[in-house]
């Protein structure tokens, strides 16, 4: 099964690591995790390279999930 890259975007760190958990708790298959505390940080994620899945929080300071161009 192919392991997964994912961007967790959320302003609260203890958020990011419960929903890196509880995926994992799941099962899913995961191969590294990026962590951004707001929109802004999450583009710069994406322009170093791919993700498989990003997992965004709506209010964030900075850009927030809906300003966040998916």
């Amino acid at each position: 099964m192919h392991k997964l890259r994912v961007l967790i975007v959320d302003d609260s760190s203890v958020m990011r690591k419960i929903v890196e958990r509880s995926l994992r708790e799941a099962g899913i298959n995961i191969e590294q995790v990026f962590p951004a505390g707001n929109g802004e940080e999450a583009l710069g994620v994406l322009r170093q390279g791919k993700v498989d899945l990003v997992l965004c929080d709506i209010n964030m300071p900075v850009m927030d999930g809906l300003e966040f161009p998916l």
